[in-house]
């Protein structure tokens, strides 16, 4: 193949890459790998749109549309998605600072490996999210709806789960050390081999819940549900028991 056509195709390919990054918000926009920092993109449409490895610090996505988008690897410093919708998203191993997710709809969204310190996801919807060996310092999840969410090898250490509705979420072998989870809705939530040391789930609901094999030392229990709840050692706490397993 000659040279000098190769060097036209490879300046083109540049070319088109580069211009990708300069391509307006619209779904299915490809912005692999470009710097989106501190822009006001509220209410932008990038549904199914490739943001990988992009960089949205500072970056306002306040009531955006997200949904089936691919974050995966994307730097979310000081990022707003308030009230934005991110269903079926893809932010996997992502890199999440103080960002606020507050009142967003991330149902199905998918976060494992993230990283996610001091974010807020406050009343949010997040029902079957997946946060497998996700490592959360100092989430805020307090009012947020975790229904059969996937908290799977987890880190959540500090973090906030007051008031959740969270039936049938997934804490299997997560590490909630000091995790606050009082007057949280837990009906069947599985903490098989989890650590709760000093986690506090005072007032909260754990009928048919599950902690086999978790290590529950300092964890408050006080005036909670634990009707039918399978206790550490495997035992069935009786109907009606609260605060201590019967």
């Amino acid at each position: 193949m000659n040279k000098s056509f190769i060097f036209m195709m490879l300046m083109s390919s540049s070319f088109v890459l580069q211009a990708a990054c300069e391509d307006i918000a619209a779904p299915g926009v490809n912005w692999t790998g470009c710097d989106k920092s501190n822009l006001d993109l509220n209410g932008v449409d990038l549904q199914s749109a490739v943001l990988r490895r992009v960089n949205f610090s500072n970056t306002n996505l306040s009531k955006a549309r997200l949904q089936n988008a691919d974050l995966t690897f994307a730097k979310l410093e000081n990022t707003k998605f308030i009230s934005a919708r991110l269903e079926r998203a893809r932010l996997n191993n992502a890199k999440i600072n103080q960002s606020d997710f507050s009142s967003a709809i991330m149902d199905e969204a998918r976060l494992s490996r993230a990283k996610v310190k001091q974010s807020v996801f406050k009343s949010s919807r997040l029902n079957k999210v997946d946060f497998y060996d996700a490592r959360i310092e100092q989430g805020n999840f307090e009012n947020a709806q975790l229904e059969s969410a996937n908290f799977t090898r987890a880190k959540a250490v500090n973090a906030n789960f007051k008031r959740i509705q969270a039936k049938d979420i997934i804490f299997e072998q997560a590490d909630l050390e000091n995790a606050d989870f009082s007057e949280a809705q837990l009906v069947s939530a599985k903490f098989v081999k989890a650590n709760l040391m000093d986690s506090h789930f005072k007032q909260s609901n754990l009928s048919k819940a599950t902690f086999q094999g978790a290590v529950v030392d300092g964890a408050d229990f006080s005036e909670a549900l634990l009707s039918s709840t399978i206790w550490v050692k495997y035992k069935r706490c009786r109907n009606g028991s609260v605060g201590v397993c019967q």
